[in-house]
């Protein structure tokens, strides 16, 4: 009785935590595309991406082709999970506002 519980509650855990990863995602698949050139977050991404590089150029002990450095991959990753997490708090927010 007790181990068929255990199982049932596992379960539900797994599949809340493939839900949320599908989530977050198909989040960071958007935010990607949004911040991609021409699109509407690209000069927020271009600003912060050039800031940090400035900030954390100097830490690079080897030459790299510009856009092709640690530095830049580094900081628009951070970028765009940010950017994924915002838009992944907002769905759910909306989500429950609906539901409700």
């Amino acid at each position: 009785m007790a181990l068929s519980m255990f199982k049932e509650i596992a379960i539900l855990k797994t599949a809340k935590l493939v839900k949320n990863t599908a989530g977050f995602l198909v989040c960071f698949v958007m935010a990607f595309m949004l911040s991609r050139y021409g699109m509407p977050l690209y000069p927020v991404t271009r600003w912060l991406v050039d800031h940090s590089y400035q900030y954390f150029s100097h830490y690079q002990t080897d030459i790299y082709e510009p856009g092709a450095d640690p530095v830049t991959f580094t900081s628009l990753i951070t970028v765009i999970i940010c950017y994924a997490l915002i838009l992944l708090f907002s769905f759910k927010w909306i989500f429950r506002k609906i539901k409700n």
